[in-house]
């Protein structure tokens, strides 16, 4: 038993001094502005590889117990925060405080720029921003009837240069007629209005592009019926003046030989319209002014027959004939 005594005194008087030289890095980890930073993680690096990582309480202190003496790397960090490099210390024995102070974290951004990246300012009539292409499916909210159709691409159009108002041009002609809607394959409405090969500058150019001929045979007819059953009377009539509409008509398209096809368009509109006298007659021997009202029908009578023939003449040139 006296031995074992002596054996456990030898064995606290060797290892007292172990204990003894063991030291304690503690202190709090803040911002630039003095703020403490919760929440951070502390990370020491020490002799023999040594690594341990802590993180700061709710008042921003960290504690770092049972180091051996030596030199040691402190490193902390937060979200967008971090320190420009790691603090040194050297440690030898009992309790050592470091403050450690956080920086905002610095961020790189990459931005790759690439060649035709996007769209740019050109001056190419089809990037023009109050150029107008009604085509396909757009063209049907259009009017059927080629005075209200005229009317309606007019006001689109909006006011030209000149006291004639908008230019209408047909396949690149002025001055033809309006044809159907059928025929029309596209509307384009100031396109280009500075353009130095138009003879007028400004707004107020309308160009229509009729259809080519197909390599297949097409062909389409329609009939538009209407007369007074809905219209109401004029207040100013004793009567109802009579209305008839009846428009009719097709297309037909579709290859002559291998180079040439062909585009036909034929339409007839009769059209009954319903004027009213509302006037006042003398009797030539008393000069009593006698009312007189009556209504009687306006024909109006409109043919048109549009041809078109295209023909390749090469690969990039194709003359049409309208």
């Amino acid at each position: 038993m006296k031995l074992i005594c002596i054996l456990l005194t030898l064995v606290l008087l060797i290892t007292a001094p172990i204990f003894a030289q063991t030291a304690t890095l503690r202190g709090q980890v803040t911002d630039e502005s003095g703020a403490i930073v919760p929440g951070a993680t502390v990370k020491v690096n020490g002799p023999s590889g040594l690594i341990k990582t802590v993180t700061t309480g709710s008042d921003g202190a960290y504690s770092f117990v049972g180091l051996v003496p030596g030199n040691y790397t402190v490193l902390a960090s937060a979200p967008d925060l971090a320190m420009a490099q790691p603090a040194k210390v050297t440690l030898s024995g009992g309790v050592q405080a470091l403050n450690l102070q956080l920086k905002v974290a610095s961020t790189v951004q990459q931005v790759t720029v690439q060649e035709n990246a996007g769209p740019g300012v050109t001056a190419e009539a089809a990037n023009n921003a109050s150029a107008l292409v009604i085509r396909g499916d757009d063209l049907q909210a259009l009017s059927d009837d080629p005075e209200d159709l005229q009317q309606d691409l007019q006001a689109l159009a909006g006011p030209s240069a000149g006291p004639n108002g908008g230019s209408i041009f047909i396949d690149g002609f002025s001055g033809g007629e309006l044809p159907p809607k059928d025929s029309i394959r596209e509307i384009r409405i100031n396109q280009n209005p500075f353009s130095p090969e138009y003879d007028r500058l400004g707004y107020g150019r309308i160009e229509i592009f009729t259809k080519p001929g197909t390599d297949k045979f097409h062909g389409s007819a329609y009939y538009n019926f209407g007369d007074d059953f809905w219209n109401s009377r004029n207040p100013y009539s004793a009567q109802k003046a009579p209305f008839e509409l009846n428009e009719y008509g097709g297309n037909l398209s579709g290859p002559i030989n291998k180079k040439a096809s062909f585009f036909l368009d034929i339409r007839r509109d009769a059209v009954d319209n319903g004027s009213i006298i509302n006037a006042v007659t003398l009797d030539p021997q008393t000069f009593a002014a006698t009312p007189f009202t009556n209504v009687f029908a306006s024909p109006q009578r409109r043919e048109m027959v549009s041809p078109r023939i295209d023909y390749q003449l090469s690969p990039n040139n194709t003359l049409s004939v309208r």
